[in-house]
């Protein structure tokens, strides 16, 4: 699990927001309370409104946030990890389950 939230930390404040807290997980230390706090802002990056992101929207919410240090390869990694579907974007549901995945499984 720590070498799987070594990569996703740099684009989880945008890839997995606004999402909400898994069930029946309790944040147990201060990374992981950050990591749910991060959940909450999906919507605020989801620019088109539809639901999900995409690449394009976490590029621009990078750029947008002056969030330094997150490459191109953070982000492919990214949606490798939370992209279940393959369809080139975050959906909702994809982040939820991303997060219950990387947190949930302790």
């Amino acid at each position: 699990m720590i070498q799987s939230m070594k990569y996703l930390l740099p684009v989880l404040p945008l890839l997995l927001i606004s999402c909400g807290t898994p069930d029946n997980v309790v944040p147990e230390n201060a990374q992981e309370r950050r990591l749910f706090g991060l959940l909450e802002k999906f919507d605020r990056f989801d620019y088109d409104g539809d639901g999900s992101l995409t690449k394009k929207e976490v590029r621009q919410g990078v750029k947008e946030s002056g969030v330094h240090g997150v490459t191109e390869a953070n982000i492919q990694h990214g949606f490798e990890r939370c992209d279940a579907n393959r369809d080139g974007e975050i959906s909702f549901a994809e982040a939820q389950a991303a997060m219950r995945r990387e947190v949930g499984g302790r």
